[in-house]
């Protein structure tokens, strides 16, 4: 910390104790050693840097259930992520907040991962529903809310996405994790996360109307 290279944080959305994170010096050094390391100019500014950090613990926590039952195969960042779409001409339609892989019985499954704790602009949920339709990359999305009530708020933007969009608690993912039960809009049943990701180009629930 004393070379500037590590941010010291008390955030008053936590529970007091410190957070560290990598300061702006840090991050251009990382860029020089051939890291994926872009970092917004506002990552450090007010009530933005707070949201970004309680972001970033709830995603670390995230990955670090999947981590510790031994499912996590690979997690590429949102850092690498923004890397590939803003730099490259074969990036993701949108910066996911992580794209996970997955052991499961039958193989290594993989899907994007959209973690909200608090609900977006209703333009921003629209533009995402039709961005998803040009995805290339992965077949499936999952989207882990803080409560149910902004669970039925988001999917219901999602009712006729060309793209696997699932969504689920986030409580449920670190008590569950694979066995959690999602659903792809309101209204519809809900079903294992380990059962949808072996689904190929059919819905689940269209694939159940077809049989």
């Amino acid at each position: 910390m004393d070379r500037g290279l590590v941010r010291r944080q008390t955030m008053q959305g936590c529970t007091g104790e410190f957070v560290y994170s990598v300061a702006g010096g840090a991050a251009m050094l990382l860029q020089d050693m051939g890291e994926y390391c872009l970092v917004g100019r506002d990552r450090f500014n007010g009530k933005e840097a707070e949201r970004s950090v309680l972001h970033a613990i709830g995603l670390n926590e995230i990955q670090l259930s999947a981590l510790r039952a031994g499912l996590l195969v690979r997690w590429i960042g949102s850092m690498e992520i923004r890397s590939q779409n803003e730099l490259t001409g074969f990036g993701y339609v949108k910066d996911y907040d992580a794209v996970v892989t997955v052991r499961t019985e039958a193989g290594d499954q993989r899907f994007a991962l959209e973690y909200e704790r608090s609900p977006k602009p209703i333009r921003f949920y629209r533009d995402i529903a039709a961005a998803l339709g040009r995805e290339a990359h992965v077949s499936h999305v999952l989207y882990l809310v803080s409560n149910y009530d902004l669970l039925q708020f988001i999917s219901g933007f999602f009712r006729n996405s060309q793209c696997h969009v699932f969504f689920g608690l986030v409580k449920d993912w670190h008590a569950q994790l694979l066995e959690m039960p999602v659903s792809c809009c309101p209204g519809t049943r809900c079903i294992r996360l380990r059962e949808t990701l072996g689904v190929g180009t059919e819905r689940p629930e269209l694939a159940a109307t077809a049989r």
